[in-house]
């Protein structure tokens, strides 16, 4: 297994964490809403993320103008397929366990983003 692919994957599951810590503080310190409080973590973890995995996880010399966009992108496409693999599955297996669909659409869309990240969102402009 890669280093690259190590720091992608404790960047994803540090981001999650810090989204779930947040969406509960703002919840239970802060009296936010759950739509305010999802929308207030996430956009910290997404921020989070991205830095992240811009200069730790793939150490992209490229602008932030270039993979800013790309990188919200791929995030967008990840959580939509996500969700339709999560639907897939129970609409095929309507017994399937939470868990189990969250494990399976969360591999996959995981492994098209980290794909995705690197040879595309974080990969070094043509000279």
């Amino acid at each position: 297994m890669s280093g690259q692919f190590i720091r992608f994957v404790i960047v994803g599951g540090g981001s999650a964490l810090l989204y779930f810590v947040l969406m509960w503080f703002c919840q239970a310190s802060l009296g936010l809403t759950p739509f305010l409080a999802t929308i207030c973590a996430y956009g910290v973890s997404f921020c989070a993320a991205y830095i992240l995995q811009h200069r730790w996880t793939f150490r992209s010399d490229a602008t932030h103008r270039v993979t800013l966009p790309r990188y919200a992108l791929v995030q967008a496409t990840c959580a939509l397929l996500t969700a339709s693999i999560t639907q897939a599955v129970s609409h095929i297996y309507p017994q399937a366990p939470g868990w189990m669909l969250a494990g399976i659409s969360t591999v996959l869309a995981s492994g098209l983003s980290f794909a995705l990240s690197s040879m595309w969102v974080f990969s070094a402009p043509p000279k």
